[in-house]
């Protein structure tokens, strides 16, 4: 990787540490409570747009941590 993909994931660490990032997180959370509901699962159809819910809401709340390991393995491989 560049440096311009360091540059990238630093500023996404950025991103991910404001308040309204912060906020969405939390706002994703809470909904991925209720769409986890199986009282909501009244058909099959129902169960993949709930699981393609899930899963978008799942990439957005881990994209710190992944972020965070992308960054350490990219300067590791730099370091060697």
């Amino acid at each position: 990787m560049s440096k311009t993909d360091e540059k990238f994931l630093v500023d996404r660490l950025e991103m991910t540490e404001t308040e309204g990032f912060i906020d969405l997180v939390a706002d994703l959370k809470n909904l991925e409570e209720s769409i986890g509901n199986l009282n909501n699962i009244n058909s099959e159809q129902d169960l993949w747009v709930i699981k393609g819910q899930l899963r978008i809401i799942n990439f957005i709340v881990n994209l710190e941590n992944a972020t965070h390991l992308a960054l350490e393995e990219l300067q590791d491989g730099n370091s060697t």
